[in-house]
């Protein structure tokens, strides 16, 4: 059902994501808010930009929803603190999901999911709440991608494959079939993850190894 939307963020993903949320979601986005120490304009795309710290008051939840689209900057941290503190002030989320995906009721996504259009999709994948999968990435038939993940352009994460909370999976990397990807961990550009990996890892390369000293 069509919304009224707060946007987190004034960069060019929140950007992105009013478009979506307006031209296939049918949502209204009518403000994007942000820190206050963060506010440079009073306005973005034309649309009001709102202190996080007066949102409720000005935007009670009661009549809008949420949703926050950061990036992966610091391992998904701060998409994770901003979900969290919005859950705190009771609102509810919306999520960009592609028809296609939608249609495909063997598929679960959760809230405050960013399902890029030009994602694939399999049947029986599950997709936590608070995740990106931005256009162009490939995620295969039961997968499961825990809460808080980034997949980037590109990459892919095959069939039966296990992506735990937090992590990130960048620009054209892979994930072979069955493997399991533990929390936390940044799967570098490029990179081919042939076996399980360890928390919080960096892992680069092909066949992907973990970088020593980098956490």
């Amino acid at each position: 059902m069509p919304m009224d939307v707060i946007v987190f963020g004034t960069g060019q993903v929140s950007k992105l994501a009013r478009y979506h949320l307006e031209q296939e979601g049918s949502h209204r986005v009518a403000a994007f808010t942000v820190d206050a120490g963060w506010i440079t304009e009073p306005s973005f795309c034309g649309i009001p930009v709102v202190p996080f710290e007066e949102l409720a008051e000005r935007y009670p939840p009661e009549r809008f929803a949420m949703f926050v689209p950061l990036s992966y900057r610091n391992r998904n941290r701060l998409r994770v603190e901003k979900y969290h503190a919005a859950k705190l002030m009771k609102y509810g989320f919306v999520s960009i999901v592609p028809a296609e995906v939608g249609a495909d009721h063997s598929v679960q996504t959760g809230e405050n999911c960013f399902i890029a259009p030009g994602a694939i999709v399999r049947p029986f994948a599950r997709i936590g709440d608070n995740c990106h999968v931005a256009a162009g990435a490939v995620i295969s038939h039961d997968v499961v991608v825990e809460r808080h993940c980034f997949v980037s352009s590109a990459a892919v994460v095959g069939g039966g494959a296990h992506v735990g909370e937090g992590c990130v999976i960048a620009l054209n990397a892979t994930v072979l079939n069955g493997i399991r990807v533990a929390p936390r961990c940044l799967i570098g550009a490029g990179a081919v993850l042939t076996a399980d990996s360890a928390p919080e890892g960096v892992y680069v390369g092909v066949p992907a190894r973990r970088r020593a000293g980098v956490a």
